[in-house]
């Protein structure tokens, strides 16, 4: 696969009250594969096909997809032009006001699939643009890394492993202090969307922090779109900048063990919420959290003795 990044000069987008903004260089990558235009064009269209290496969660009926749980995005079909073009319109339920709508274009190029001996067959180009966000345009960017290799591997008729499980995507995080934190928050309250809302999770989550510091240990993402806490060497809760409080049960079970479902019904009760154990993820707003049972809840975790130890 070869990434080529290309700048354009003077692009610029207009919001509504016709504020000139500069566009970011659109993010460019290239591939090859020895198959056919009608595989290719299947592979970037077909619901199956796109769980396979662009994201676990694609629900093309609904326009949704999720690269990580509780991050939605709403991806539409634009145009298409069978076995040549692709373009879909994607942006962020939870995206920055000034971060408008992005273009993704797929070009299928017939390069002769009966040359494969001379390493040509067909060529995808694929064009995201219209960002204005530069740290939503790094995230993608990450993520472009590893999608499209998984595109080329499913192309040449190979089974990709799932990138959004590996280390890489993954380890994003980055150890964090309180001052890190606070940065997470703000840009949270930032937010346009349920403004009050999200300004009302944030003081409730920095009692959380600041009382929970010491206890474990604190992880953010680079660009403060996550974070995590973590105690005994488990994930305890996360938090996401769109207000939400992410508690990943099953990495609990190795603390708490069989009293898993006990510390799980308490939760629920305390904080008046449905949970759903078997779920890998369960994601509530921060703002209905009760700080205080959250508190004495996490610290009870934390030093549990059992047959989870």
């Amino acid at each position: 696969m070869r990434e080529n990044l290309v700048p354009l000069a003077d692009r610029f987008l207009f919001d509504g009250d016709m504020n000139r903004r500069e566009e970011l260089d659109p993010l460019e990558f290239s591939l090859q594969a020895v198959t056919t235009p009608a595989r290719a064009f299947r592979t970037l269209t077909s619901q199956t096909e796109l769980r396979k290496w662009w994201a676990p969660r694609v629900i093309m009926s609904r326009n949704i997809v999720s690269h990580k749980p509780g991050d939605e995005v709403e991806m539409i079909l634009l145009t298409q032009d069978k076995n040549e073009l692709i373009r879909y319109g994607l942006k962020g339920r939870s995206w920055p006001s000034q971060q408008g709508e992005t273009i993704i274009t797929f070009e299928i190029e017939d390069r002769g699939v009966r040359r494969g001996s001379a390493g040509e067959g067909i060529r995808v180009n694929i064009y995201h643009e219209g960002w204005t966000d530069p740290a939503l345009r790094a995230e993608y960017e990450a993520i472009w890394k590893l999608a499209a290799p998984a595109l080329e591997q499913l192309l040449r008729d190979e089974e990709p492993e799932p990138w959004w499980d590996n280390d890489t995507w993954k380890g994003e995080y980055r150890p964090a202090v309180l001052a890190d934190l606070k940065e997470f928050l703000r840009r949270m309250e930032e937010e346009t969307r349920a403004k009050k809302e999200k300004q009302k999770a944030s003081k409730i989550l920095w009692k959380v922090f600041q009382e929970l510091d010491g206890k474990g240990e604190w992880y953010c993402k680079e660009n403060y779109t996550e974070m995590e806490f973590v105690a005994r060497g488990q994930k305890i809760f996360g938090a996401q900048k769109a207000g939400q409080l992410v508690m990943s049960w099953r990495e609990l079970d190795p603390i708490l063990g069989r009293n898993l479902q006990d510390f799980a019904d308490r939760f629920s009760i305390e904080q008046d919420m449905d949970i759903r154990v078997g779920q890998n993820y369960d994601r509530m707003p921060a703002s209905r959290l009760n700080p205080d049972l959250f508190i004495r809840w996490c610290n009870d975790v934390i030093s549990h003795r059992g047959d989870g130890t």
